[in-house]
C-alpha cells in the first residue's frame, strides 16, 4: 500500500509537521510513502527533518521549478523532479493527502 503526501503550503502554516507525523506513522505500519513538495512547501526540501524521512525509506521529490524559483539547495536524497513525478505518485498511490 502506498500513501502519497503532497505539500504546497508555506512553512509558517505548520502543515509539514502534520505531513511528517503522518509519514512516520505510515512507515511504522509498513506502508510505502512518497512526498511531493511544491510551491512554498519546497523549502522543506532543504530542511534536516527531511533526512529522517529519507532514512525511513520515504521517497521525497521537490518540484524543480519551485526549487529554481526559491534558489534552494535540496538535502541529499531529495529528488528534484517535475509535475510528471507528482502525477506518477498520485497514480500509484492507494491514498493521497494534500496540504494546499
Amino acid at each position: 500500500m502506498t500513501l502519497a503526501i503532497v505539500l504546497a503550503t508555506p512553512p509558517a502554516r505548520g502543515d509539514f509537521d502534520h505531513a511528517e507525523a503522518l509519514a512516520h506513522a505510515a512507515r511504522a505500519r509498513g506502508l510505502e510513502v512518497g512526498l511531493f513538495l511544491m510551491d512554498e512547501a519546497v523549502h522543506w526540501a532543504g530542511d534536516a527533518r527531511v533526512t529522517a524521512l529519507l532514512d525511513e525509506g520515504c521517497e521525497v521529490t521537490a518540484c524543480g521549478l519551485s526549487v529554481t524559483r526559491a534558489a534552494l539547495a535540496c538535502r541529499p536524497g531529495v529528488v528534484v523532479g517535475s509535475q510528471d513525478d507528482h502525477a506518477a505518485l498520485a497514480r500509484r498511490a492507494d491514498r493521497l493527502v494534500a496540504f494546499t
